[in-house]
């Protein structure tokens, strides 16, 4: 045989052999690689807020705690959703708090076992990014996400417990003093007073944005 031949055989089986071992037994450096490729998803907008309408305003107030506003979100493909984000313009509600909730629009039914919940500061206006703490993932399909007001400090609502008897004065003036504002978006939307009542379609909603990326 051909000395040449010989030593290109030889080097290609040494190399097939490395190949193998390096297969078998990966360096922490290879593994590290392997999950930075893997970690690297293409993240994409699911849903846009819509059309923001100047001075136009929706509020709550400590005796709306249960009230939903959400938008629908249709996904093509089986998804993970990444992050949901909205605006709220002004807060001085102590101790609000936020929940994000998951529908499936054909049933109603809660995606999550638990709402995703975010506790809102006092203050001026302020973005909330509200992300699973572990992968969520969804299957295609049309679902209703939707901004929940899980709760306030005790004090304050005992506060609006009789604001149903209150005249309209009372309530303005008692709303300047606690209420959370959101930004309103010309885009359709859906809104209910609590869990137990049926989603009312308006052609308004507060903006959410949804951001998350294609499982394959």
């Amino acid at each position: 045989m051909n000395r040449t031949v010989l030593y290109v055989i030889t080097a290609l089986l040494l190399a097939l052999t490395a190949t193998r071992g390096s297969a078998q037994t990966p360096t922490s450096e290879e593994q590290l690689q392997e999950v930075v490729v893997l970690g690297k998803q293409k993240q994409k907008t699911l849903l846009r807020r819509g059309t923001r309408m100047p001075g136009a305003i929706v509020m709550l107030t400590p005796d709306q705690v249960g009230h939903e506003v959400g938008s629908a979100l249709t996904l093509k493909h089986a998804t993970e959703l990444k992050e949901i984000t909205f605006d709220i313009l002004s807060n001085n509600i102590e101790g609000a708090m936020l929940g994000i909730v998951i529908y499936r629009d054909s049933t109603c039914t809660e995606v999550l076992d638990n709402s995703l919940i975010a506790h809102i500061p006092q203050g001026k206006k302020q973005t909330i990014t509200v992300t699973p703490e572990k992968p969520l993932l969804l299957e295609p399909g049309r679902y209703i996400i939707a901004v929940s007001f899980a709760d306030c400090a005790k004090e304050t609502r005992a506060q609006w417990t009789l604001s149903h008897q209150w005249t309209d004065k009372q309530r303005y003036e008692m709303a300047q003093q606690c209420c959370m504002q959101f930004p309103l978006y010309s885009k359709v939307g859906y809104m209910r007073a609590d869990a137990t009542d049926t989603f009312e379609k308006r052609n308004l909603n507060i903006g959410l944005k949804v951001k998350g990326c294609d499982v394959h």
